[in-house]
C-alpha cells in the first residue's frame, strides 16, 4: 500500500470512528420503519380479504333466502369486524334494505345510523341518513324531519328539502312544507322532471294552506 493508498485509508478510518455510530443508527430505524410498514400492508391486505369473504358469505345466505336473523347476524358482525372497509357499506346498505323489505323498520334505521356515524365519505353518510329519514318516516316522521335538518353538501340539499316538505305535507303543516319545497328548489341538484315535480308540490300545498 503506497502512502496516497494509507492516507485515503485513514481519512476512511477517522470518518467511520466519527460517523459509523450514527450512520448505523439510522439505518437501524429505517429498517424498522420499513419493517412496520410492510407489516401494516400485509395486515391491510389480510384484512381486506377478511372482509370479502364475509361479504361474499353474507350473500350466499342471502341467495339462499335465509331468515331475517341469521342475515342481520352476519352482516353485524362483518360491520363490527370491518367497520373501516367498503364491504361494511355495501353490507349496511343491503342489510337495511332486507329489513325494510320485512317491515323491521327500526332496525333498518339502526343499520343506516351505524352507516351515518361510521361512514368517512361524506357523500355515503349524507345518502344513509336520507334513507334513513325515509325509514323512520314510516314510523315517527317527527324524528325523520329532525334528521333532515342536519346540514348537507350541496348535492344532497334539494333531495333532503323535498323530503322534509314530504313529510310536513303529510302532518298537514303545509306553509312548512312549502317553505321546504322552495328551499328545494332554490338548491342545486334537481333534474328538469325532478324540479317540476316539486314544483307541482308547492301548489298543492300552497293551494291547502
Amino acid at each position: 500500500m503506497d502512502r496516497k493508498d494509507e492516507e485515503e485509508f485513514d481519512q476512511l478510518r477517522d470518518w467511520w470512528r466519527r460517523n459509523g455510530p450514527s450512520l448505523m443508527l439510522g439505518i437501524s430505524a429505517a429498517m424498522v420503519v420499513l419493517a412496520g410498514w410492510w407489516a401494516y400492508g400485509t395486515w391491510q391486505e389480510r384484512s381486506a380479504q377478511q372482509a370479502a369473504t364475509a361479504y361474499a358469505e353474507f350473500l350466499e345466505v342471502e341467495r339462499r333466502d335465509a331468515e331475517l336473523e341469521e342475515l342481520a347476524g352476519l352482516g353485524q358482525r362483518l360491520l363490527d369486524d370491518h367497520s373501516g372497509s367498503g364491504y361494511a357499506v355495501l353490507a349496511a346498505m343491503r342489510m337495511a334494505r332486507l329489513q325494510v323489505d320485512a317491515g323491521a323498520y327500526a332496525d333498518a334505521a339502526d343499520t343506516l345510523g351505524w352507516l351515518v356515524e361510521n361512514s368517512d365519505h361524506r357523500p355515503t353518510a349524507e345518502l344513509a341518513k336520507l334513507r334513513q329519514a325515509r325509514v323512520l318516516s314510516q314510523i315517527d316522521p317527527e324524528k325523520a324531519i329532525e334528521l333532515l335538518e342536519a346540514d348537507v353538501s350541496d348535492g344532497f340539499k334539494a333531495a333532503y328539502a323535498e323530503l322534509k316538505g314530504d313529510l310536513l305535507a303529510e302532518l298537514g303543516r303545509q306553509d312548512e312544507a312549502a317553505q321546504a319545497y322552495r328551499q328545494a328548489l332554490a338548491a342545486n341538484g334537481l333534474a328538469p322532471q325532478s324540479r317540476e315535480l316539486v314544483e307541482m308540490k308547492l301548489r298543492a300545498v300552497e293551494s291547502e294552506a
